[in-house]
């Protein structure tokens, strides 16, 4: 029976949530947060990290210009996301919509760190980029001015006589065919 016990008493699970709250949080919100989800037995919980006010937050689509405080959070019992988000909303008096709960290995959650590793990354993507800097510099009047539109038709010009020469030898050979008289076969005389 010692066995089952020493067992028992190893495989506690924990579970892991990542709670974002939206919006300017006081200093004391997350020791009220922790205490608010004591029935849980919280194990660990981070201080919140709080990221500079964004235009859109990645999580609060709806929401402007805000900024989002992140709680990593370790507990003894489970409880469904949706469970600890409205708890969170009741009870620290916050509307639900400011409150996200996640897991943290979450496609979602991989899809951010993703995004922030690519910022950093030496390859950037060039679609934001609207005055295009990397592009080579060249001179418009080389592609839009009078002396461009003389030279691309200088060229069309050499290549069309090129073939317009022959062209007009071809069609001299067939207009001189065309022109020889050439008997009728209705316009036979004799019968």
């Amino acid at each position: 029976m010692s066995e089952f016990k020493k067992f028992l008493s190893e495989s506690k699970k924990q579970y892991e949530y990542r709670i974002k709250v939206a919006g300017e949080v006081a200093d004391d919100f997350g020791s009220k947060l922790e205490s608010c989800l004591g029935k849980y037995e919280v194990a660990k919980m981070s201080a919140g990290k709080t990221t500079p006010i964004v235009e859109l937050p990645l999580d609060f689509p709806h929401l402007k210009n805000e900024q989002v405080t992140i709680f990593d959070l370790t507990t003894n019992y489970p409880a469904s996301q949706n469970e600890m988000r409205e708890l969170v909303a009741d009870r620290m008096r916050i509307a639900p919509n400011y409150v996200v709960v996640r897991r943290p290995n979450e496609p979602t959650e991989e899809y951010q760190e993703e995004i922030k590793v690519k910022e950093k990354s030496e390859y950037k993507t060039r679609l934001h980029d609207i005055e295009y800097t990397d592009a080579p510099k060249i001179k418009g009047e080389e592609f839009h001015s009078t002396n461009a539109n003389m030279s691309l038709l200088k060229e069309l010009l050499k290549d069309r006589k090129d073939q317009d020469f022959e062209k007009l030898e071809k069609a001299q050979e067939q207009q001189s065919k065309d022109d020889q008289a050439t008997p009728s076969p209705y316009n036979k005389k004799g019968k």
